[in-house]
Formats: C-alpha cells, structure tokens, sequence
C-alpha cells in the first residue's frame, strides 16, 4: 500500500459518481455501469481499491428496500435516473476511475439516504438491531 499520493492519481471522493467497466456478464457481455463511491475519503486516499454501489437505469429495483435513487437532475454527468444497488456493494480497482468517466456528486439529502441503505443493507441498523433482539 503507497501511502503517498502520486502526482497523476485521481482523486476520488465519497459521494461521487463514475462511469466503470465491471467486468463481463454471464452473457461475456462488457458491463459497464455508473457507480457511487461509498468509501470514506481516507480510504479513497490510502488504499489501491474503492468501494462502490452500482447504479442501474431499471426503475423497477426502486421499491426494493435497500436502493436509492438519483435523478440526472442531481448529477448531470446522468442522463436518466438511476437507482444504487445496496445489494450489490463492491469494491474496485482504483485505476478504472479515471477524470473522463466521473458524471458528479449526489446532493446531501442524497447521501443521508444512501448511509441508511448501507445500514440497512450490512445489518447495522435500529431495524436489525430490532429484529435480531426479537429472534434471541
């Protein structure tokens, strides 16, 4: 692990949003998707990988329970709205992210949604906390 920054290495920050190469489908189709950066900002600095959600542009994983929304009206790099996929928490390579393929940053109010979809999604939350007293 380099601890020291390079002069040339991106910096990439919590909340931000890159277009990413993930690697094949099962179809060994090229997936390449938006995705939000989840990672604290130390992490993002210090470590050779970053963890993300992706994003989809199928509306229809909005009523899932761990997903949230973002609107191309918040991040103009979006040319529909897309949903992050707390399911599907990843962690990348940081030399995919590059400067052509960051499309912005999610709002405040965005963010406060996506910290309670992480909880919800890693069992930290009160409704965990909740059910696994109910089920002792």
């Amino acid at each position: 692990m380099d601890l020291v920054k390079k002069d040339n290495e991106l910096t990439v920050l919590r909340g931000e949003i890159y277009q990413i190469d993930l690697g094949k489908t099962k179809d060994n189709e090229n997936l390449v998707r938006p995705v939000l950066v989840i990672q604290n900002d130390v992490g993002n600095r210090l470590y050779d990988s970053v963890i993300v959600v992706p994003l989809s542009p199928k509306l229809r994983t909005k009523r899932l329970f761990v997903s949230v929304g973002i609107k191309p009206s918040e991040v103009p790099g979006l040319e529909e709205e897309h949903v992050a996929l707390f399911f599907q928490i990843r962690t990348i390579d940081k030399k995919k992210f590059s400067k052509e393929g960051y499309l912005g940053r999610i709002e405040a109010a965005t963010q406060w949604q996506v910290d309670e979809a992480i909880k919800l999604s890693l069992g930290i939350s009160t409704l965990q906390r909740i059910h696994s007293r109910r089920k002792a």
